[in-house]
């Protein structure tokens, strides 16, 4: 294995559309669909999560993945996709929140290498 390569950021975008799927499942038999605060702060939690595992080269993809769900089957539900003023919203919030967790996991491995150089 290379350098720097881990089985988790591998794995990390399969896994978060793994955990999407299984966050949406969860919410709907919740009852936490779209009018609930609970729904986007989990996908944004979720989005941070798998970002700061994932490659940087894939967390817009991260970001993507965790909109299609969101707003396929929470917000819109149905799967069906929109791109109204909340849909767009959404999706930027999805994108920061991948960029926050590929930042912080950024800067962890850099004090990381600092502190063990």
């Amino acid at each position: 294995m290379a350098p720097g390569r881990t089985l988790a950021r591998d794995l990390a975008l399969p896994l978060g559309a793994v955990g999407a799927a299984l966050l949406v499942t969860a919410l709907m038999l919740t009852g936490q669909g779209a009018p609930s605060p609970v729904a986007p702060v989990a996908f944004l939690l979720l989005t941070v999560a798998v970002s700061a595992l994932a490659r940087p080269v894939v967390v817009p993809v991260v970001a993507l993945v965790s909109w299609l769900f969101y707003d396929g089957f929470v917000l819109n539900g149905h799967s069906d996709l929109a791109f109204r003023a909340q849909d767009r919203t959404s999706l930027l919030m999805l994108l920061l929140a991948a960029a926050a967790g590929a930042c912080g996991a950024a800067a962890l491995r850099t004090v990381r290498r600092r502190s063990a150089g």
